[in-house]
């Protein structure tokens, strides 16, 4: 049926195959994302300029934005903590009703349990989204995979 020589042949080519899609498949379900300590911001902002820019023009300003790493500094309005023990600093001005929200990545959780309303931070993350409220009474623009920048 088979010719023993070219049979050989086939089957080394699908092991070959199967050895390298394996490979593949093992890097791509271990891959992490890099971190945003080791990443270069593309723009630096302070959280009032980068939140004006969203109010001003969304449209333009998400184009510009979204998928961008930002480096954001602003005073820290609160740090919120979920259940899960994963922090949000909240950036913006006292009383006022927008504000940049940073989720921060879980290595940073013990840099950002130092940081306490009115403090100053500079947070480096991905920006992924802004939400206008419908009645007018704020907005808030999001970064995730934060990094607290000392």
């Amino acid at each position: 049926m088979f010719r023993s020589k070219t049979f050989k042949w086939v089957l080394a080519a699908v092991l070959l195959l199967a050895t390298l899609g394996g490979y593949y498949a093992f890097t791509e379900y271990n891959r992490r994302a890099p971190s945003m300590a080791d990443t270069r911001p593309a723009f630096e902002l302070s959280s009032m300029e980068v939140l004006q820019a969203f109010a001003s023009n969304p449209e333009e300003s998400g184009k510009k934005y979204i998928d961008q790493v930002l480096e954001v500094k602003g005073t820290v309005t609160h740090l919120e903590k979920d259940a899960t023990g994963f922090y949000t600093i909240v950036l913006g001005e006292e009383g006022a009703m927008s504000a940049v929200r940073c989720v921060v990545d879980s290595l940073y959780t013990s840099a950002t349990a130092k940081y306490t309303a009115g403090s100053v931070a500079t947070v480096r993350g991905v920006c992924v989204g802004y939400s206008p409220d419908d009645m007018g009474l704020g907005a808030d623009l999001l970064l995730n995979r934060c990094y607290p920048k000392e």
